[in-house]
């Protein structure tokens, strides 16, 4: 038996599909693409494991002052690289003195708020400065002389 060759027209040998040089820039883009996604996800998954620096131990007490312009004052029960947590919180409250200045007092959030918190926890994003209060202070004498007449 004997085969025979069918030619095909011209027209009909060239191809509807991509081109080589084609094929080449879209894988070339693809990896660009997944390079780029794997280094985002990589930064993103670093930022989540990043320690929130403190400026002195556990224990202490914290100045610390959100975004949104709040400062707070209390002990630092823990940090995590979300949130802090601070015990024993105070802050300042503005009044009208009897003569007619303004005064200010430190106030107990355990004692003033109507929920008595034992602690606040503060997302790290919403923290603009954080402080360690020094034990001589004008602010933590205020705190021990307000813990010393409610015991």
């Amino acid at each position: 038996m004997k085969m025979e060759t069918l030619e095909l027209p011209a027209t009909a040998k060239q191809t509807s599909g991509w081109k080589s040089w084609q094929v080449t820039a879209a894988l070339a883009l693809g990896l660009i693409g997944s390079a780029a996604l794997a280094t985002l996800a990589a930064s993103e998954w670093n930022k989540s494991a990043e320690r929130v620096l403190t400026p002195g131990p556990v224990g202490s007490l914290y100045s610390v002052q959100l975004v949104n312009g709040q400062v707070y004052y209390g002990v630092l029960l823990e940090a995590k690289p979300a949130y802090l947590r601070l015990g024993d919180v105070y802050f300042i409250q503005s009044y009208q003195q009897p003569d007619g200045q303004q005064g200010n007092r430190v106030v107990s959030r355990r004692k003033n708020d109507w929920h008595g918190p034992e602690s606040q926890t503060i997302p790290v994003d919403k923290i603009l400065t954080l402080d360690a209060v020094g034990q001589q202070s004008q602010l933590a004498k205020l705190i021990q002389q307000d813990k010393a007449a409610n015991r």
